[in-house]
């Protein structure tokens, strides 16, 4: 069997059968396997797996387990993944039709490859919207010689980091020496944790620019009322310790990248930061936002570094303000922050 195709499942009844259907009705004539792993939902999805299973027994396999989260939903498709090449697709999401064809095209173009990467669509109100911007306009062959580009792609962008974006051998997954059950508790920034070892072990990496994957957006998905715990939740420290690991492994372990990590970790705090504060629905709910202890979220080196070329500055001003409980000046900034771009909005209405 070429390809398994692992689908963690949780109280998504509103999409997990467009999710299965693109899954059934792809063009690639070869054998290949679905597994719905049921994470405990508490809906109907569940029982709309089965469903399915029912029905196409020869190709639908279900898991039903206890609610353990994404980490476990997916690490339990792994080990019953059966092809060669394994492919995530969230349930929320769906694949093209032509998603395995094209994979399997690439595939046998391009022997022992042993994970392919290619891009996706955005997918909001019933449309697809192609990406801004890609990691490659063409396709491009990544090997020893040229593997710091997707080292460099996986700290610093976001070009590779989905696992739904990924055909992997699976071999290389199932020896994958990560105990991930020490991680159950993340909610945040797995595919990043788990592609680092990934895309090490893969030795050959073929990138093709075709958008054979459709993400749903939701700007509603930000907790309409802010909580600690939510926030601590999204803590992705674990994951800049990994790569802190792996640095030397990848022969990047200078004082260059590692500041350009540093930096990457502030932008990703203050995103998160600039969430929830610009989706507060009162000044306490503010307050709340900007006395969260956002530095437990940074390492250590980075809390008062001064002297790092590769920061934002802006994100910096704005650690600096919520690091000193400036609520006025941080209202003020996103008062101005939301006036022009909605005066960029009014501008691009006229052009």
């Amino acid at each position: 069997m070429k390809f398994s195709i692992l689908v963690p499942v949780y109280n998504v009844e509103q999409y997990i059968e467009q999710c299965v259907e693109s899954l059934l009705n792809q063009t690639c004539k070869g054998e290949y396997e679905i597994i719905l792993v049921d994470d405990g939902s508490t809906d109907s999805s569940g029982k709309i797996c089965d469903k399915y299973a029912k029905e196409y027994p020869e190709k639908i396999k279900v898991i039903h387990k206890k609610n353990e989260g994404l980490v476990s939903a997916r690490q339990a498709g792994i080990d019953a993944a059966k092809g060669e090449y394994s492919l995530f697709v969230d349930s929320d999401d769906f694949a093209e039709k032509n998603l395995l064809e094209t994979v399997e095209t690439v595939l046998n173009k391009n022997l022992h490859t042993d994970m392919v990467i290619y891009s996706f669509r955005y997918f909001a109100d019933g449309k697809k919207t192609d990406r801004k911007n890609e990691f490659h306009q063409t396709k491009k062959i990544f090997t020893a010689e040229n593997k710091n580009e997707i080292y460099e792609a996986l700290m610093h962008t976001t070009f590779v980091t989905a696992l739904w974006i990924k055909a992997v051998r699976t071999d290389i997954l199932k020896k994958d020496p990560t105990d991930y059950s020490l991680y159950y508790d993340k909610s945040m920034a797995e595919d990043w944790f788990r592609s680092i070892p990934l895309l090490t072990y893969s030795d050959k990496i073929v990138y093709i620019n075709k958008p054979l994957y459709c993400y749903r957006t939701n700007e509603e998905s930000i907790s309409r009322s802010f909580r600690p715990e939510t926030i601590e939740k999204k803590n992705t420290l674990y994951v800049y310790k990994r790569f802190r690991e792996y640095l030397p492994l990848w022969s990047i372990d200078d004082a260059e990248h590692i500041k350009k990590l540093d930096a990457r970790w502030l932008n990703e705090v203050i995103y998160t930061f600039k969430q929830y504060y610009e989706h507060a629905r009162s000044a306490e709910e503010r307050k709340a936002v900007v006395d969260f202890d956002w530095a437990s979220m940074l390492p250590d080196g980075v809390k008062n570094q001064k002297d790092n070329p590769f920061e934002s500055k802006a994100n910096r001003r704005i650690y600096n303000l919520i690091t000193s409980k400036k609520y006025n000046h941080l209202r003020l900034m996103f008062l101005y922050r939301k006036f022009f771009k909605k005066m960029r909005e009014i501008k691009k209405s006229f052009i």
